[in-house]
């Protein structure tokens, strides 16, 4: 694996040695005397300057004052390109338009007023990447199995999955529902009309743009009534993201009903999103990073200007997708909307309820529901078998693809060993590397020195024995993910790579710098894997970072409080990233998030009849929310480990047979024998725990 630092954009300053020339020859005191010259300004609006992609970008040029804006000049490696740009009617100094042309690699862009003007002259290096990637992620995944046919763009054209790009129109029906719209600048009589949230009443005539970016499949829609694209975008994007968890090796599909979002279109927002934004499809976050980043490019070339904030808004999968592309690819998202929220995707619930479930099937076969329950810290028992039936796979390299990936394309052990090996690892094997040994993508997966069922034992829900006797027929999982006797062990490359590349959620990164509203719906004693505690997870994560979670609001509800909440939810997002817009302050970004978090940026819940109640969520809160909403736990809490831990491999301390109670000399002989290198040290950090290296990181493109 090869992992580096993407370098921040640069400014080329030309003849910067000849304006130091000519300034040492004047005398210093005319050189006091004379104002500084203004110089001109060149930016990329649609994505930063060493990361564009598609041949082309929105251009920004501010023409200073002591220059004509008639003789001011814009040049692509040498060739004038100024027609591509016109004047902002709201600022005739500000030039924007989509230079294309761009050559694969390095260009330079340069403004200038013209002849005699070299002293204004601005330049700036844009680096160009191919529109099917990668920028970032590193080598495509194969196989690579195409569904541009079945999202209804016909088939592909390329090895890349790519298709034509199709616009098509869509309005809203005074009777509810989007209706296609051949001619956008017909006017049904059933033509609905809408008041955006910046109080502009426009027929409600949506755009919509399909097409492939980076091998996804992508669409974006706006308002675009009499069919001018972005008539009544009140400048603001709200981008979504799917849920699930999948091992990738196929495009997926999307359909056009992702982004026709009426919650969000009729108040004004752009809306986007791209099949690998689906965590279901391929649950690698740095490929939805970089799938976001192209599409949000797209986006702002169409509509012609960057959007003021971008929203990210998406549950379970969704929600994962949110905090770790906050987290590692600041500025994509000004605002996340989680709900279902999990804190990445390394956690260890499928796996460990697969074990459980076996144990409880067996050996544990005599355990009592309450037992099993202590053990695994749900409140429901079919919590842990949902896990084990809906997630668990993804640790199986012979079974964790989807129905897309046929089987030929399959890893087998025996027949087909240099298959897809359908596994989280393997899918993100360009962040993990590979094991020389065998070829596999190195693997964080480990169990080692997990006391299952440790608070159940205190609590005198389960003997010495049955503790013994679970820990002893746990067990772990071999390399191609199949259970075993002997407990998993961690690839201590990957688990530092884990940390350092920030695929464990630390509460760093560009995360303290991002409001956060967690909106869940409430489904801990339902047959569900989304429990309650994961948010209170990100809040002790955020703590243990930062000293505080105040960029944090958790929102709980459950059955008809949904809608109510959610309304709440965008809005008072939408409230805050203003209100952060408009902070022109010099106080850094976290600051700027606190200062400006609206009234009603408090935790709360909604009750049943959508009744809103303000009220703390903290574990040890007594208040009506957490009545309403108890949070359950998880197998690894349950174990010993601590809410804000992020130990992936838990360092080992000797077994202290005074910690279980009056053992028999069996029972103490069992227990060394059940860990004979010791039991987790949660007082201690992770083995191999570090900071993350940084933000923007690249693998190997």
């Amino acid at each position: 694996m090869h992992v580096m630092t993407c370098a921040r954009t640069r400014r080329a300053v030309v003849l910067a040695s000849a304006v130091a020339a000519l300034a040492a020859l004047a005398p210093v005191a005319a050189a006091d005397a004379r104002p500084r010259l203004e110089r001109f300004s060149i930016e990329t609006l649609s994505s930063r300057a060493d990361k564009v992609t598609g041949d082309d970008a929105l251009v920004e040029v501010q023409v200073p004052s002591n220059v004509r804006v008639d003789r001011a000049r814009v040049l692509r490696n040498g060739t004038d390109v100024t027609s591509a740009l016109t004047p902002d009617a709201a600022d005739p100094r500000r030039l924007v338009g989509v230079v294309g042309g761009l050559r694969k690699g390095i260009n330079l862009l340069t403004a200038d007023g013209g002849r005699g003007s070299l002293l204004a002259t601005d330049a700036l290096l844009v680096v160009n990447r191919a529109i099917t990637g990668p920028v970032f992620s590193g080598p495509h995944q194969t196989p690579y199995v195409c569904r541009t046919a079945q999202s209804g763009l016909g088939e592909p054209t390329d090895a890349n999955c790519s298709a034509p790009t199709q616009t098509t129109y869509f309005y809203r029906s005074t009777a509810g529902g989007f209706k296609p719209l051949a001619d956008p600048a017909s006017r049904p009589d059933d033509l609905a009309q809408t008041t955006t949230r910046a109080g502009e009443t426009v027929d409600y005539v949506v755009r919509l743009e399909s097409g492939t970016i980076n091998r996804a499949v992508y669409r974006w829609a706006v308002l675009a009534g009499g069919g001018q694209t972005g008539t009544g975008w009140n400048h603001r994007l709200s981008y979504q993201f799917g849920g699930g968890c999948g091992t990738g090796y196929h495009q997926g599909t999307l359909a056009a009903s992702a982004v026709l979002d009426d919650a969000m279109l009729r108040r004004g927002y752009a809306v986007a999103t791209a099949s690998l934004n689906t965590f279901g499809v391929s649950c690698n976050d740095v490929l939805s990073a970089e799938t976001m980043m192209m599409v949000k490019e797209r986006v702002i070339e169409g509509l012609h200007d960057a959007p003021v904030w971008t929203m990210g808004w998406g549950g379970s999968g969704g929600a994962i997708q949110q905090l770790m592309i906050a987290s590692n690819y600041p500025g994509l998202l000004d605002g996340l909307v989680p709900a279902a929220t999990f804190e990445d995707n390394s956690f260890a619930e499928p796996v460990d309820c697969r074990l459980l479930n076996r144990y409880f099937a067996t050996g544990g076969a005599t355990m009592t529901g309450a037992q099993r329950l202590a053990v695994t810290g749900y409140r429901s028992p079919a919590t842990c078998l949902a896990w084990d039936s809906a997630f668990a796979n993804v640790i199986v390299a012979e079974a964790g693809c989807d129905a897309a990936v046929p089987v030929e394309l399959r890893y087998n052990a025996l027949t087909n060993p240099t298959g897809a090996r359908c596994t989280l690892w393997d899918n993100a094997v360009n962040v993990f590397g590979r094991d020389p040994a065998t070829g596999f993508a190195r693997r964080t997966l480990d169990n080692t020195g997990v006391q299952y069922g440790l608070k159940a034992l205190k609590e005198g829900v389960i003997s010495v024995d049955r503790f013994l006797d679970l820990n002893d027929k746990v067990g772990g999982y071999d390399n191609d993910g199949r259970p075993r006797a002997a407990r998993a062990v961690a690839d201590p490359q990957a688990i530092a790579t884990a940390y350092r590349t920030g695929r464990i959620t630390q509460g760093k990164g560009g995360l303290p710098d991002v409001p956060i509203i967690d909106a869940r719906s409430y489904t801990d004693t339902a047959v569900d894997i989304h429990t309650y505690i994961h948010s209170y997870i990100v809040r002790d994560r955020l703590r243990k970072a930062n000293g505080n979670a105040d960029n944090q609001v958790m929102w709980r509800t459950a059955g008809a409080g949904a809608g109510p909440m959610n309304e709440a939810a965008r809005d008072t997002m939408a409230s805050w990233l203003d209100a952060i817009a408009a902070d022109q302050s010099a106080a850094p970004k976290a600051g700027k998030v606190v200062a400006n978090k609206p009234a009603t940026a408090v935790d709360a819940c909604w009750t049943t009849a959508g009744q809103r109640i303000d009220d703390p969520a903290e574990l040890d809160a007594t208040g009506p929310c957490t009545q309403l909403f108890p949070p359950a736990s998880t197998p690894r809490l349950r174990a010993g480990q601590p809410l804000d831990s992020l130990t992936i491999k838990c360092q080992l301390r000797p077994v202290d047979p005074a910690e279980y109670g009056t053992l028999t000399p069996e029972q103490q002989a069992r227990l060394n024998a059940v860990f004979p290198d010791g039991v987790c040290d949660y007082t201690k950090p992770g083995e191999h725990q570090q900071p993350l290296k940084g933000t923007w990181l690249s693998y190997g493109t």
